[in-house]
């Protein structure tokens, strides 16, 4: 399921092949293509990666059709929700950011 999982993923981010392999370090996105038409399986660590930046369990990402259970993604960082803007913050939009999650992890457990 890995492959057609990366896909939809990769897809309802609005991203091209190129642009996760630059997340995942990578130049090219030969990998990334590879990985989709099932030819190979990266290793756990890009497994790793991929699951925290799509924000899915990584057993999820491995053996469930992601694209039929849509309880399986569910964002519940705020970088999943970010969606890769993140990038886009200038240091006071992100000053804030980090603000708002100081505030948040003040209110666990209240």
């Amino acid at each position: 399921m890995f492959s057609e999982n990366l896909k939809y993923l990769r897809q309802k981010h609005n991203m091209e092949q190129i642009d996760l392999a630059h997340k995942l370090g990578r130049k090219s996105a030969s990998s990334i293509s590879e990985w989709e038409k099932g030819k190979y399986t990266p290793k756990m660590k890009t497994l790793t990666e991929i699951s925290t930046l799509f924000n899915v369990n990584i057993d999820d990402l491995m053996t469930k059709d992601l694209r039929l259970d849509n309880d399986s993604y569910k964002p519940t960082t705020i970088a999943a929700h970010l969606d890769g803007e993140v990038d886009d913050l200038n240091e006071d939009e992100m000053q804030k950011v980090l603000e708002y999650v100081k505030f948040l992890k003040s209110q666990q457990g209240k």
